[in-house]
């Protein structure tokens, strides 16, 4: 879980009056943070300490279940200090957790699963809530733009989409699932 850290982005501004050395984004797993050389090679250019950063961010994510991937945004300060803050996780993460599908789809056109507006809502929600990018957005925005994502990832979209039961087909002795469409 501690190598999950990505380093999204680096946006360099070394601007004296606000004393921003570099702003970062990274995904990280809630709670579970410890020093690794990923997470060494995004801080240590900056000069951040690692171990400082480590202590504030599980702090903040101790409530949160630790498989459950977090954006933080980090913005480095010339005076070795940083602030960051914690947004939910990617869309794509609650969207592959609703269908119970281990990835989306690479083609919009391929049949990945099912997903309910009841569920698009409840994403919506805990995004609006969270996320300081979509605080001042209508919820029915933040569901358009989750739909439009499902959508892309082969998802189909409706009022009510139960997970499709599995149907077994043997082919020549080997055992393949295809699904029901409902």
């Amino acid at each position: 879980a501690a190598s999950d850290v990505y380093k999204r982005q680096v946006h360099g501004d070394q601007n004296m009056d606000t004393g921003v050395k570099a702003t970062i984004s990274l995904l990280i797993h809630a709670s579970v943070l410890k020093p690794c050389p990923k997470l060494g090679q995004a801080l240590g250019p900056l000069g951040l300490n690692m171990m400082a950063f480590c202590k504030d961010f599980n702090e903040q994510t101790k409530h949160i279940r630790p498989d459950v991937p977090m954006r933080v945004k980090l913005w480095a300060f010339n005076n070795r200090t940083y602030k960051f803050i914690l947004k939910p996780p990617p869309t794509a993460w609650f969207l592959k957790r609703v269908t119970g599908t281990a990835k989306g789809g690479d083609k919009s056109y391929i049949y990945n699963g099912m997903i309910s507006v009841k569920h698009i809502y409840q994403i919506a929600k805990i995004k609006q809530q969270i996320d300081p990018d979509h605080k001042n957005i209508p919820l029915e925005c933040i569901m358009s733009m989750i739909m439009g994502q499902a959508r892309s990832m082969g998802y189909l979209v409706g009022k009510f989409a139960p997970r499709p039961e599995p149907v077994y087909i043997k082919t020549k002795g080997i055992r393949q699932t295809q699904f029901k469409r409902i």
